[in-house]
């Protein structure tokens, strides 16, 4: 959970965002639902969704990381420059 602007009341929430590369075999096996614990003390289902980094621009991702993973030249790709721009209300829509 992160501090952020924007109208959504807390709990907040940052997306993890790994690159790995999993076989067709073992996807087929792995979680497609994750619950989050909310201050109520109920839950919520999210939906796991893997998508290929190529698609990843356009999603609303946090931090912005989307347009420099889908620019490597390969999904293996040496990730260059770490560092991001800065996420403001000008280049983000906080959902």
């Amino acid at each position: 959970m992160v501090t952020r602007p924007g109208p959504t009341p807390p709990p907040r929430k940052i997306h993890m965002i790994f690159r790995c590369h999993i076989t067709s075999d073992v996807r087929a096996r792995l979680a497609t639902v994750e619950y989050d614990d909310l201050p109520d003390g109920s839950s919520e289902a999210g939906v796991i969704e893997w998508v290929n980094y190529r698609k990843s621009e356009h999603l609303p991702l946090f931090p912005l990381i989307g347009t420099a993973v889908s620019a490597l030249a390969t999904p293996d790709a040496p990730p260059g420059n770490p560092l991001l721009p800065a996420v403001t209300d000008q280049n983000y829509t906080w959902v």
